[in-house]
């Protein structure tokens, strides 16, 4: 670490302040133009086990630099570095001598120029020799972390181009028998065959021949004759790269060596999954499809990809049949889509055309409300709620409103019977009343009797609320020797509401493929007919909804009159997602809207009875506590009168207490006359607001 760091700050110093000084050139001048990098040779083509030399140069275009870093990368499994130098170099201090890593592919240069720097049109940096190690197109190029750095006394970077070197790394040319492979006729071309042929061109003056096949490209066979056979075959070969080498024994010496690649990948690449952004179920017209995988052999050479739609289209005629097939992309991948259902099919092939096929379902749904089938409820293009949890919260819902609808309506009935009673019925009116009635009849007070008849009133009122109620064809037999068509595109479950897609390859282009659905149920067989396209590509959705049941599915293709033998039987079931009524379709999707709106029917009224009941509940509460308000008043009155009344018989009381000592009885009675009036002062400091608490609990 302190080694890195004394580096570092050494480079900084070399090429920002060491010389600064002495510069003798303007910066305006130094920063005309920006400097470049290069290699030579720039290309060239080199053969397994040979080495070659590449120098890097800089040109300055016109600038002085004091300071150079050259970071370059190359392929390490196609070559090695055998030594870099910096030999006859315009790098006067190295800050670290040049390094490299054959295992990570990588080389680094770090030097610097006394002042006052140099300006060169092609200033040589350091040479590299490397070997070949295998076949195949090995590039050298230039990291963006480079710099060549300006002596203007701050070190400003100054690189602009960069030009990196490009080599084609192939196998020596023959020095023995001329090899050739009719299972992998190119060497530079990978093969998803497990099997190698090789074949060699027989010699009249050949005595026998040695060869190995193997997995490196410099070995060679041994002396001992294999025979005089011309080929050879290898079955079961594993995935990678092999060399066939061989020589020929003649006049008793063995001769050169002639070595052929056979590349062999037959295995499809990684499994992989499409990922949807923002999400499978969306309402965004143009989502975005991401997918990669990998190849460990040849690697990955091109992806294609296809929206099938789930969904008929109106005015769409022959469907199917003149629908575009797969469509070479990259991911990430976008496309505007109209709302419905969509199959996204992405195929991924490695160099040797071997595939792995992913699927993905994808809704495009409308953006404020939409019926998820066996998912749920999605509100908002975002939120989705499964069944179990909307039913519950639905039913949780209704059950609440009606509840409350309840209530209302109780309130409504209680305070309508209260009004139609009339106020003196209640609680705290009546028994205040009978007991201004008792106290009236004892003490004989005449004034009450008028009151009494002002606290009767009538009224009436009747609300009623009632809740909502709520052809078949016959396969023509092969008549020439024509493969039947291969199925690759084919749905792995389909429900009634969802339209049947096939598709695959077939061994003839511009060619008929007969396609044949057979309900096993009924015997009814569908014929249908597309046509491949220049590559054998063949793609066909139905027209119409298939009814629920299980059913046989096979092709065969016809050219011109010759038609192929029948294809291998696909079986699928079509499960119930829609009612048939006649002609007619409900969907499950339709029946689950038809239901919300029933629901939202339903709460709907619930509000505007709970609204309505309300209204009618406060208005009743306000009428009942008036005429309460009324006869507590009417109360008071007949109680100020008794309380008179009370007060006049306690003043002759008095009256007889200074004239004579009161007897027994007389004092019982005074007493019972001061609690009466105590009593009575207590109803009259009564409020109305009392009564509404009471009424409220």
């Amino acid at each position: 670490m302190i080694w890195a760091w004394r580096s570092a700050c050494l480079f900084a110093i070399l090429a920002a302040t060491a010389f600064a000084p002495l510069i003798l050139i303007s910066e305006e001048a130094q920063a005309s133009t920006s400097a470049s990098l290069y290699v030579g040779p720039a290309s060239g083509t080199f053969t397994i086990g040979s080495t070659f030399t590449v120098s890097i140069f800089i040109n300055t275009n016109g600038n002085f630099v004091n300071a150079v870093e050259v970071n370059l990368a190359f392929p390490p499994d196609k070559l090695q570095v055998v030594s870099p130098t910096g030999g006859k170099s315009i790098i006067q201090v190295w800050v670290n001598q040049p390094t490299y890593s054959n295992s990570e592919g990588t080389l680094k240069f770090q030097g610097a120029v006394p002042n006052p720097g140099i300006n060169t049109g092609s200033g040589l940096i350091s040479t590299v020799t490397f070997r070949v190690k295998a076949a195949g197109t090995a590039t050298l190029r230039f990291l963006d972390s480079s710099k060549v750095l300006l002596n203007d006394g701050r070190g400003t970077d100054v690189l602009g181009q960069k030009t990196d070197g490009l080599y084609y790394l192939t196998l020596p040319p023959p020095a023995g028998p001329l090899v050739t492979s009719p299972t992998q006729p190119d060497q530079e071309l990978w093969y998803n065959r497990s099997t190698a042929v090789f074949r060699w061109t027989p010699n009249p003056e050949a005595q026998g021949f040695s060869y190995i096949l193997s997995e490196s490209p410099v070995e060679e066979p041994d002396d001992i004759s294999e025979g005089m056979k011309s080929s050879v075959s290898y079955n079961d070969l594993p995935d990678g790269a092999y060399y066939f080498h061989i020589k020929m024994l003649r006049n008793n010496v063995w001769g050169g060596v002639t070595t052929y690649r056979a590349n062999i990948d037959a295995t499809p690449p990684a499994n992989f999954e499409i990922e949807i952004s923002p999400r499978d179920f969306t309402s965004n017209r143009r989502p975005i499809a991401a997918f990669e995988t990998t190849d460990v052999t040849s690697g990955i050479d091109h992806y294609e990809i296809k929206f099938i739609s789930l969904d008929p289209r109106e005015g769409e005629k022959n469907p199917g049949v003149d629908t575009p097939f797969f469509i070479e992309t990259n991911s990430p991948y976008s496309q505007r889509l109209e709302i419905g259902r969509y199959n996204v099919v992405v195929r991924a092939f490695d160099k040797a055309v071997n595939y792995f096929q992913a699927e993905r379902r994808l809704t495009i749904a409308n953006p404020i409300f939409e019926i998820i089938q066996e998912r749920g409820i999605r509100l908002g293009g975002s939120l989705l709620i499964p069944w179990k949890y909307a039913a519950v919260i639905g039913l949780v819902l209704l059950l609440l409103l009606a509840s409350f609808v309840y209530q209302l309506w109780h309130w409504h009935r209680r305070f309508e019977e209260s009004l139609a009673a009339g106020a003196h019925t209640h609680p705290a009116i009546a028994s205040k009343l009978q007991e201004l009635e008792a106290k009236r009849r004892e003490y004989k007070s005449g004034g009450l009797k008028l009151l009494w008849w002002l606290l009767v009133f009538v009224m009436s009122g009747f609300i009623f609320f009632a809740p909502p109620a709520q052809a078949q064809t016959a396969t023509t037999t092969s008549t020439a020797d024509i493969e039947p068509p291969v199925i690759t595109l084919f749905p792995k479950s389909l429900s009634n509401d969802e339209i049947l897609y096939i598709g695959g390859r077939a061994g003839a282009p511009n060619a008929a493929v007969q396609i044949y659905l057979q309900n096993i149920e009924t015997g009814a067989t569908q014929t249908k007919s597309a046509l491949t396209d220049k590559s054998g590509a063949w793609f066909y959705t139905f027209p119409n909804f298939l009814s629920s049941g299980k059913y046989i599915i096979w092709t065969q293709l016809r050219v011109g009159e010759a038609v192929s033998p029948p294809s291998s039987q696909m079986a699928i079931e079509v499960a119930p997602a829609a009612f048939q009524f006649g002609s007619r379709r409900l969907s499950y999707e339709d029946l689950y809207l038809i239901l919300f709106l029933a629901f939202a029917l339903t709460t709907l009224l619930l509000i505007a009875a709970i609204i309505y009941f309300n209204h009618r509940y406060q208005e009743k509460k306000r009428r009942l506590l008036r005429e309460i308000s009324e006869a507590e008043e009417s109360i008071r009155r007949g109680f100020a009168l008794l309380r008179h009344d009370i007060e006049a018989e306690l003043a002759i009381v008095r009256k007889f207490r200074m004239s004579r000592e009161l007897s027994m009885e007389e004092k019982l009675r005074e007493e019972k006359m001061l609690k009466d009036l105590d009593s009575v002062s207590r109803y009259l400091g009564h409020e109305v607001w009392e009564i509404e608490q009471a009424e409220k609990s």
